[in-house]
């Protein structure tokens, strides 16, 4: 096997690489989390909950064996409240202990909302979406910079350690999820534009992805009483369907590797075609 096929290989690997996953345990952080132990890489999950770290570390281990990985990689978790500084605080600390200070990338998936129009949505849910989906993250990339630095430099050649924050195809346009919550995307859409451009030259990428509507337990919970709404979610959307955890976890997984090594400061749709389009009307008619 040639040396150029090797490192073609490798660019497509997170082999040995650590990763920090926000919001692991559920719908797409999890998934995220199980894509990168597919491509070799040791991951740490935190979520508020300690039972819900628990069964996830169980899950994942499950998931690492039944896909025959080798007993090196190393899973964990920590119950946290990231949309707290001390929460934050612990987080690091506990990454910086089992991954001896080590860190490839920071997956800032963690996100909330509260769909109410701006009339209806109170001060304190307002509050609770902007310390949750823009707090954490604006200040997690705050804490973890200089882990994330230290790593950089002693990788050789072009590689990087990377950030990759979810957003939404609601931080990019309109679509009826609430003033709070498009805002929060939006603004995190910009903070990963701007980190990009800063922290370019320590190399660390930082990137984006922008789910349309995924079946994740955060909107099972907004349509339990009335999952017809998604009938206008599938009409809306060109390929006729919503997205699985899976198809938002695969980009994820891409965005940290080296073959993704030249990506920085984008916003990565992943939406079956709906900000691509204007008004779907009929085709022209008539000669």
């Amino acid at each position: 096997m040639s040396s150029s096929s090797i490192s073609t290989q490798s660019a497509w690997s997170l082999k040995n690489q650590k990763y920090v996953v926000t919001g692991g345990t559920k719908g797409i952080g999890y998934a995220t989390a199980k894509a990168l132990l597919t491509h070799g890489a040791n991951v740490l999950v935190c979520a508020r909950t300690e039972s819900d770290i628990t069964i996830c570390v169980e899950n994942l281990q499950n998931e690492s064996n039944r896909i025959g990985n080798d007993s090196s990689i190393s899973i964990y978790g920590i119950a946290c409240d990231i949309s707290t500084e001390e929460g934050r605080k612990n987080l690091l600390d506990y990454a910086k202990k089992v991954f001896d200070s080590e860190l490839n990338g920071l997956i800032n998936n963690v996100g909330r909302n509260i769909r109410k129009p701006i009339s209806e949505q109170t001060s304190e849910e307002y509050r609770s979406i902007q310390s949750t989906n823009v707090d954490s993250i604006y200040f997690l990339c705050q804490l973890f910079q200089p882990v994330l630095k230290k790593t950089a430099e002693a990788l050789t050649g072009n590689k990087t350690t990377v950030v990759v924050n979810v957003t939404s195809a609601a931080g990019v346009q309109s679509s009826g999820t609430g003033a709070a919550y498009g805002m929060s995307k939006a603004s995190i859409i910009h903070l990963t534009k701007i980190l990009a451009c800063e922290w370019a030259p320590h190399k660390i990428r930082v990137n984006a992805v922008a789910p349309w509507m995924t079946m994740t337990p955060m909107l099972e919970e907004a349509v339990k009483e009335d999952p017809s709404q998604l009938d206008k979610v599938i009409d809306w959307t060109p390929m006729q369907r919503l997205a699985t955890v899976e198809e938002v976890a695969g980009p994820i997984a891409f965005l940290c590797m080296d073959c993704s090594g030249y990506i920085t400061g984008q916003c990565l749709g992943i939406d079956g075609g709906l900000t691509a389009q204007g008004f779907q009307g009929p085709c022209a008619t008539g000669s």
